[in-house]
């Protein structure tokens, strides 16, 4: 049967779905780091769950009715990043408290999220293209479309905003990513030994 795949808003109901997939899709080594999916999701998703929903697109199977991909974004990445230090912070910590975790590697890691500092380079890049995304889909609904679906839905929300543009940054190991981005026809925007940056102007009306 042929599969149909419904784009819509995220609703509250679907925290535990946006927390699954986040965890399934990310990176097998951050996943070492830090092996609790609820932890891996306070630093990577929820905050765009709990603050930004509004913000976030959802990929259903109109069948199963189950979540099987989402697209996060926010339109202000310089606001976002300090509220998200502010909100996130204690969560984070107390989860990590609950956990009884030790691991001076897994530490340093949540240090290392919360405190990043912004480069120099994307300082330049957010002039232009503020808004940033994330977007994942489970592997098995992978190449099927479902990530140009959710890409379109949030180019055209951030068209209504006004947003004049987005980028994204995707691990340079990460080669799957890099392609699909230039598929879609993102422009590399930067890239360094870690790192890929991409990004792509919203035309006004």
């Amino acid at each position: 049967m042929k599969l149909t795949i419904i784009i819509r808003k995220l609703q509250k109901q679907d925290e535990p779905s946006i927390i699954d997939i986040c965890f399934i899709t990310g990176d097998e080594l951050l996943k070492k780091i830090l092996p609790d999916p609820y932890l891996f999701s306070l630093l990577w998703c929820l905050y765009y769950v709990w603050y930004e929903i509004e913000n976030v697109f959802v990929a259903e199977n109109s069948k199963t009715k189950k979540i099987v991909g989402y697209i996060l974004n926010t339109f202000n990445t310089k606001q976002q990043e300090a509220d998200y230090k502010k909100k996130m912070s204690s969560h984070i910590k107390d989860k990590i408290k609950e956990l009884k975790i030790k691991s001076p590697r897994t530490r340093i890691t949540v240090s290392f999220i919360l405190n990043r500092p912004t480069s120099r380079k994307r300082k330049k890049i957010l002039e232009h293209y503020p808004a940033h995304l994330h977007i994942n889909v489970l592997p098995d609904f992978q190449r099927q479309g479902i990530g140009h679906m959710l890409m379109q839905a949030l180019e055209a929300h951030l068209k209504e905003n006004n947003v004049k543009g987005y980028h994204l940054e995707v691990g340079t190991k990460n080669k799957q990513g890099i392609n699909f981005y230039k598929k879609y026809n993102l422009e590399l925007l930067h890239k360094n030994r870690l790192s890929h940056f991409f990004g792509k102007k919203i035309k006004q009306v």
